[in-house]
């Protein structure tokens, strides 16, 4: 018996051994070193002039915003809290600039996130809420074409969708479909599930 429980536990550390090792030696899956969050909440930007609110959060309506807004012990002047719920800032890539005198916040300014931000935090973009700085930050469009964009949007009024964009001089079909990944939330959400390992 002892002699077969010797032989049992030989082929066990033997394949044990042979586990170990074929870890390090077969194809592993490469997973990215940071997983995209699936948050059903919209992304902001909070950004003052004093350094309390700056970063990127994740909130599902006003009330979250104001949270995050008394988390910082600031105040809300009740006509600000008003506008802010008025103008539905609760929208994916939104950017919100606030004005802080005395711990308490006096102003409040309404943008959008840079396209650089955006396309990071894998939010669409949308051709309508374009700068030419974000256009710029789209691969394959370097400053000269993002001046052209600029200038046919001034001239020609926005773009409705991506492919109205063939009218600005060196923007072919090539081209736009190499971007619509980043203006397509279907294919974005593709994207980032193939990122993230999924």
């Amino acid at each position: 018996m002892a002699a077969r429980g010797g032989w049992l536990l030989l082929i066990l550390m033997f394949t044990l051994t042979v586990y170990d090792l074929g870890r390090f030696s077969l194809p592993r899956e490469e997973r990215p070193a940071l997983r995209v969050s699936d948050t059903q909440g919209m992304t902001i930007l909070l950004s003052d002039n004093a350094g309390r609110l700056d970063g990127i959060h994740q909130i599902n309506d006003a009330k979250q915003l104001s949270s995050v807004i008394n988390l910082a012990n600031l105040s809300l002047p009740e006509y600000l809290r008003q506008e802010i719920l008025q103008k539905n800032v609760v929208l994916n890539g939104k950017e919100l600039k606030f004005r802080i005198v005395n711990d308490d916040i006096v102003a409040v300014g309404f943008g959008w996130m840079p396209a650089a931000m955006r396309m990071a935090l894998g939010i669409p973009l949308d051709t309508r809420r374009m700068s030419k700085a974000d256009w710029d930050d789209l691969p394959g469009v370097g400053p000269s074409l993002a001046q052209r964009i600029e200038e046919d949007r001034h001239k020609n009024g926005d773009f409705g969708t991506l492919d109205e964009l063939r009218r600005v001089s060196g923007v072919g079909f090539k081209r736009i479909e190499k971007w619509r990944l980043f203006f397509d939330s279907r294919k974005l959400a593709k994207f980032k599930g193939k990122i993230s390992g999924r």
